[in-house]
C-alpha cells in the first residue's frame, strides 16, 4: 500500500518530493530553510572553533587590514614628500629653506590622517600579545608592533621617547632648516620607505605562517 506523508519534516537526509520506500515526503519550504540555516551555522561553528577562537581570528584579520591601510598611507605620504624634497646639492639655492619648510608642513598635515588607525593597531596588537597562546600568533603580533613602536604622535619625548616614522622624518626636516643636516633628506625619506616595505613584508610572512598553522584562533 502506498502511503503519503504530509507535514513538516526536517533533516539533511530528506528532500522535498523524495520517495523513501513507499512513503512520499513533502517538506515544508520554510522549515527546510530554517533547518538549513541551523545546519550551516553548526557547520561553521565546528569549523571555526569556540567563540573565543572566532573572536581572536576576527581580531587578527582586522589587525592586518588596519595595518595594511596604515602601510598604504605611509607609502603615499613618504613618496609624495620625496618628490618635493630638494636634494643635498640644492642646499645653497635661494629657495632651499622655503621648499623644505613646505615639505615639513605637508608632512605635518598628512601624518594626522591615520593616527586613529595607528593607535587602534597598536592597542589591539598589545592586547593580543598579552594573551597570545601560540607561537605563530606571537610572531605575527610582534611583527605588527615592530612596524612602528606606537601609533600616537608624542610631544613629551622625555617620558615617551617612541616616535612614528613621520615624526622622525619631520624632526630631520626641521633640523635641516636649522642648519643641522646630519643626513641627506631625500636619502633619509627613501630609506624610511624601504624600511616600511621590509617591515610590511615581515608582517605578511608572519600572517601567512599563522594562517598555515591553523588561523588566528588556535
Amino acid at each position: 500500500m502506498t502511503n503519503s506523508l504530509s507535514g513538516v519534516v526536517v533533516g539533511p537526509s530528506l528532500q522535498t518530493g523524495a520517495v523513501h520506500g513507499d512513503v512520499h515526503v513533502h517538506l515544508d519550504a520554510a522549515a527546510a530553510t530554517a533547518q538549513s540555516a541551523v545546519d550551516i551555522a553548526a557547520a561553521l561553528q565546528a569549523a571555526l572553533g569556540p567563540p573565543a577562537d572566532v573572536f581572536r581570528r576576527q581580531a587578527v584579520e582586522q589587525l592586518l587590514a588596519d595595518l595594511e591601510a596604515v602601510h598604504r598611507d605611509y607609502l603615499v605620504m613618504f613618496e609624495s614628500i620625496l618628490e618635493k624634497t630638494p636634494a643635498a646639492w640644492e642646499r645653497e639655492t635661494p629657495d632651499f629653506a622655503e621648499r623644505v619648510r613646505a615639505v615639513a608642513d605637508l608632512l605635518r598635515r598628512l601624518r594626522l590622517a591615520y593616527e586613529p588607525v595607528r593607535v587602534r593597531v597598536h592597542s589591539t596588537a598589545e592586547a593580543l600579545r598579552g594573551t597570545a597562546v601560540r607561537e605563530p600568533e606571537r610572531v605575527f603580533v610582534d611583527a605588527v608592533l615592530a612596524y612602528f613602536p606606537t601609533g600616537e604622535l608624542r610631544v613629551d619625548e622625555e617620558h615617551h621617547p617612541w616616535r612614528t616614522s613621520g615624526t622622525a622624518v619631520l624632526d630631520h626636516l626641521y633640523r635641516a632648516l636649522d642648519g643641522e643636516l646630519g643626513q641627506e633628506l631625500r636619502a633619509l625619506i627613501a630609506a624610511t620607505l624601504a624600511l616600511h616595505r621590509q617591515r610590511w613584508l615581515e608582517v605578511c610572512r608572519a600572517h601567512a605562517a599563522l594562517r598555515l598553522g591553523g588561523g588566528g584562533g588556535g
